[in-house]
């Protein structure tokens, strides 16, 4: 868990980070969403990810149906000395179409972890 920590956060903000010491993961197959969350030495929140796919029923060429993926979306979240927390939300609307594109959302300071 220590490698998706470090490769999470900006290179340039991993010096402003509290370095997690545990993990709670968490994960739902029948949405494809996996939640993680970082603890520090004194059992605080320190780092926040989660990622799902959401998928809409649709029918083929021979009206078979099948699933088809429609959004993802990442958010990574670590909290730094200040007691602040830095948030970067990355995802994509267009699954279903040929021209899909991940979008990186500024860095954000937020006061709390995300939920």
């Amino acid at each position: 868990m220590m490698e998706l920590w470090a490769s999470a956060i900006p290179e340039d903000n991993l010096l402003l980070a509290i370095t997690p010491v545990a993990f709670q993961r968490y994960f739902e197959p029948s949405v494809r969403a996996e939640k993680v969350i970082g603890l520090d030495g004194n059992g605080q929140h320190c780092f926040y990810l989660h990622t799902f796919t959401m998928s809409e029923e649709r029918f083929d060429v021979d009206e078979f149906p099948i699933l088809v993926d429609v959004y993802y979306e990442r958010v990574v979240a670590w909290r730094q000395s200040s007691g602040q927390w830095m948030k970067v939300k990355s995802y994509s609307d267009q699954l279903d179409s040929c021209n899909h594109h991940l979008k990186v959302l500024p860095m954000e300071e937020i006061s709390t972890m995300p939920r």
